[in-house]
């Protein structure tokens, strides 16, 4: 080999070593929904259609790189993100793609009712679904507090959301413990009541705050025609059947912006009579969001709140 073309290839290494090294230092793995996926440090336009993420961004200081966000049904708690400034990307479950790739966003945040949307998305920007586990629904939450902490540089931060959200659950726990109120976990929709032992609220109700239930959490029998469980309604007759202490409302329909659950949905006699307690959780609050930091923070001041 002649000592021009040695020069060359010496010259191409090391560009290519150069470029390397740029791209490690700028970019960052991150495992979440049984994918790995390459993603950038710092981005500067991230599109979030998550609201746990929204919330944690916000929680971490960087609420500046939110470029977009379904804007529609956006909580209560995070209407500083619903102006002009950030593009609304359109239905939760149905994003418009052509809009956000209007934003030209350097990554795109995702939960589970955009799954489907998921390779779509990726053809914009690196995408990353950060769905919580209702199975491990605090383990959830940190991991993904830690991976956005991760990700825009604030760990920090991220330790001292957490030691405090550790601090809180305990206490939680000390105070549901301590407390004979057992509860139930209903969600109302379209004028019908359902028993959601087993939903994600549920678990942080009971599985992690440790507030007693009043029905054990046994497998819902199947339904054979269709092979789901069969929905328990939650009505009167059933309040004086289980006579909960509580009964944890989440509010589906007024959550997405339809008729709420009636103001007398339950008899007041029948109620008195089971000495129940019914508690309206913020609807947008625990069927739109949660799992983020600040979101599951005020979940458990409601839980609180209930419990003394």
């Amino acid at each position: 080999m002649n000592k021009k073309k040695k020069l060359l290839l010496s010259s191409i290494a090391v560009i290519v070593l150069g470029l390397t090294g740029c791209q490690s230092s700028t970019t960052m793995n991150v495992t979440t929904d049984n994918q790995t996926v390459v993603v950038p440090k710092a981005p500067k336009k991230v599109v979030v259609m998550n609201y746990g993420a929204l919330d944690t961004l916000d929680a971490l200081g960087k609420g500046s790189i939110v470029a977009a966000t379904p804007r529609s049904v956006i909580p209560s708690y995070l209407q500083q993100y619903n102006n002009s400034s950030i593009t609304d990307t359109g239905n939760m479950k149905e994003p418009n793609i052509e809009t956000i790739k209007q934003v030209k966003p350097d990554l795109i945040v995702i939960d589970g009712r955009q799954a489907s949307k998921a390779e779509d998305l990726s053809k914009i920007a690196p995408v990353i679904n950060l769905s919580v586990d209702a199975k491990n629904y605090v383990e959830s939450t940190k991991d993904h507090i830690q991976v956005l902490a991760k990700i825009t540089g604030t760990e920090s931060k991220a330790d001292s959301i957490i030691q405090s959200l550790d601090k809180k659950i305990q206490s939680t726990q000390a105070l549901a413990q301590a407390s004979a109120k057992k509860a139930i976990v209903a969600i109302h929709n379209d004028g019908k009541m359902i028993l959601i032992n087993l939903s994600s609220s549920a678990a942080l109700i009971h599985d992690v705050l440790n507030v007693k239930r009043a029905v054990p959490l046994t497998v819902m029998p199947a339904n054979n025609a269709i092979g789901k469980p069969k929905p328990t309604f939650v009505d009167d007759n059933y309040i004086k059947s289980v006579k909960p202490d509580i009964v944890f409302v989440v509010d589906r329909s007024k959550a997405i912006g339809k008729q709420g659950m009636a103001e007398h949905y339950f008899s007041q006699q029948v109620l008195n009579k089971s000495k129940t307690h019914v508690v309206y959780l913020t609807p947008d609050l625990w069927y739109l969001s949660g799992g983020g930091a600040e979101s599951i923070n005020r979940q458990i001041d409601e839980v609180i709140n209930a419990l003394k």
